[in-house]
């Protein structure tokens, strides 16, 4: 098993936060932010139940992360290199 786990998805990045999954990044790849997080099997467990919809989560706590990543995600694809 590969250490991290990329995704562009931001809905899924901020599940994958929400649910306790570490972040231990965001990079700029080709002018996207990418999201980086700490891999193990909770990842595939949370993502399986994320596309089965099958997670709960407090919609405030939802929209809070999204704009927080997003924020991330868009400070880090507008960075030169």
């Amino acid at each position: 098993m590969n250490d991290e786990y990329l995704t562009k998805d931001l809905n899924l990045a901020v599940v994958l936060k929400l649910t306790g999954i570490p972040l231990v990044r965001v990079e700029n790849y080709s002018g996207k932010g990418v999201f980086v997080f700490k891999n193990s099997p909770k990842v595939e467990e949370t993502i399986s139940a994320y596309l089965n919809d099958m997670i709960t989560m407090n919609p405030r706590a939802v929209f809070d992360m999204w704009k927080s990543l997003k924020s991330q995600a868009y400070t880090v694809s507008n960075t030169i290199r």
